[in-house]
């Protein structure tokens, strides 16, 4: 096995790469399947991330760097403790099985008459123009409400408080970045702040139950375990991270997806029944989430490469969605292609609790967004964001035909 240190360096922080890291990932993924890092290593090939996504020598790094950032005690190390996508092993496998029956594809599908509704309700608020032509900035007139809206629905969060939902979900998307430092007061009001909702929410609901997912996680037993409350406010923090920030940045990355592929999006709203495949296409293609970080329990040998112990692994999933080896002609976009299975959503253990409800998301608002904003185009330059480890959009301006 050859030493990591002689590997190729691929620098993550570098703007350029952060920009378009593609030409430089597909020249790697030519010589190596991994890459150093100012981190430790880089995993690039698919085959290798789907190996190492099931494998239990890595664990999840979360933990890790939250220390390195200063916040590894307090309610941001509490909320981890027993948080699904930072524990590991016994317990991790324990917290799964008591919640996996809450996020099945049926359980998903019941909430699609209230996905859909939400998503016709924020479109007539911009899609109606007397002059025949609509303008909308998508991401303050639509994804800052549509997933908030839905998860505060399901979990059963009184309308009425969506908002702070929202402004406390802002705030916790820096738990998972490498900014959380710089937000450090802001991040641990808002955990305060959401622990004190979720702690009252299940009080009511352990008194007067009701058919929403924190009466189900509150009820969610096997062999007479439960979730404690601690892990009931891991839960349902986690699912406010990822049914709100990463659902949001995820939908602006298709909006501009089908921008520079009209023909995509005429025939989307001509064939709605296409609206799995785009969802996948666009999640395989520009997934919000470019990868996982890992930490290697012991020596691990990947592609001829030595990965010492308690390094850091960057599994790219950017690069996986985009590898030759699996995707014929991987950069085009294309809703009808028979593609592989993306790996946006992870794999093995830690893969994604909430995907089901993702997806049944995103198609119900692709579907309707495609009927109801035919002529799709860009109506500005986006701005997008940066160093948060979700990619998307702070503003994506549109123009669009107020009618078919």
């Amino acid at each position: 096995m050859r030493d990591l240190s002689e590997a190729p360096y691929l620098d993550l922080f570098d703007p350029e790469i952060g920009a378009d890291p593609e030409p430089v990932f597909a020249a790697l993924r030519e010589q190596t399947a991994v890459a150093r890092t100012p981190l430790g290593a880089s995993v690039l090939h698919r085959d290798e991330i789907h190996s190492l996504l099931g494998d239990r020598r890595l664990i999840s790094s979360i933990p890790h760097l939250i220390r390195l950032q200063g916040a590894g005690d307090g309610p941001i190390g509490a909320l981890l403790e027993s948080s699904v996508i930072a524990v590991d092993g016994a317990d991790h496998t324990r917290l799964r099985r008591l919640v996996s029956r809450s996020f099945t594809p049926s359980a998903a599908n019941r909430h699609r008459p209230l996905m859909r509704s939400i998503v016709e309700e924020l479109v007539t608020g911009f899609a109606s123009d007397p002059d025949g032509r609509g303008r909308c900035e998508f991401v303050s007139a639509f994804a800052d409400h549509y997933p908030v809206r839905v998860i505060c629905s399901v979990l059963g969060v009184p309308e009425e408080d969506h908002q702070l939902f929202g402004e406390w979900a802002e705030a916790i998307t820096y738990v998972l970045s490498l900014e959380l430092s710089a937000h450090l007061d802001e991040v641990v009001q808002a955990v305060g702040a959401l622990g004190d909702y979720v702690t009252d929410l299940v009080d009511q609901r352990r008194r007067e139950p009701q058919d929403d997912l924190v009466t189900s996680l509150v009820q969610a037993s096997e062999d007479g375990d439960r979730l404690s409350n601690d892990e009931l406010l891991s839960m349902v923090g986690g699912l406010l991270f990822a049914g709100v920030d990463t659902t949001r940045n995820q939908l602006s990355l298709a909006m501009h997806t089908f921008c520079e592929h009209p023909d995509q999006w005429a025939l989307l709203a001509e064939r709605p029944e296409l609206a799995p495949a785009a969802v996948n296409e666009n999640m395989r293609l520009f997934g919000a989430v470019a990868g996982v970080p890992r930490i290697t329990l012991v020596d691990i040998e990947v592609g001829g490469w030595c990965i010492p112990a308690n390094t850091i692994v960057f599994l790219s999933l950017a690069s996986a969605n985009r590898d030759a080896e699996h995707y014929d002609d991987p950069l085009r976009f294309d809703i009808t292609a028979d593609r592989e299975t993306h790996l946006t959503f992870g794999g093995g253990p830690h893969y994604c609790l909430g995907a089901n409800l993702a997806r049944a998301e995103m198609e119900e608002a692709l579907t309707v967004l495609s009927q109801a904003m035919p002529h799709l185009r860009l109506d500005g330059e986006p701005d997008w964001r940066t160093g948060t480890g979700i990619a998307g959009a702070n503003r994506l301006p549109l123009s669009f035909a107020a009618s078919p």
